[in-house]
């Protein structure tokens, strides 16, 4: 991921991250290791955050199959408060 991409990510989230709240921390560390494994397998994005749709998140879905329901939940949960602050177009696919 670019730092451009890190710090707009970090800009949009940062009132959600508050200090001393470590739970908080562990959700944007997902995020960003979200972010990071999307932009790696989906070359045609160029690390633009307002191209990231259905189609991206799916195919993250997809390849990490393995987790818990309890983490893909929480992945869920963490996506979908980015999306809402980012006012990015859409919504999160739920896990199966």
């Amino acid at each position: 991921m670019k730092k451009n991409t890190y710090k707009q990510v970090c800009t949009v989230m940062a009132p959600y991250k508050k200090k001393g709240i470590p739970y908080r921390r562990k959700q944007i560390q997902r995020l960003l290791t979200i972010l990071e494994d999307i932009f790696e397998h989906e070359p045609n994005l160029h690390d633009e955050l307002e191209r990231i749709g259905r189609k991206q998140i799916i195919g993250y879905w997809r390849r990490t199959e393995g987790e818990s329901p309890t983490t893909r939940q929480e992945k869920y949960k963490v996506l979908c408060l980015f999306f809402e602050a980012a006012n990015l177009r859409g919504h999160v696919p739920y896990p199966k």
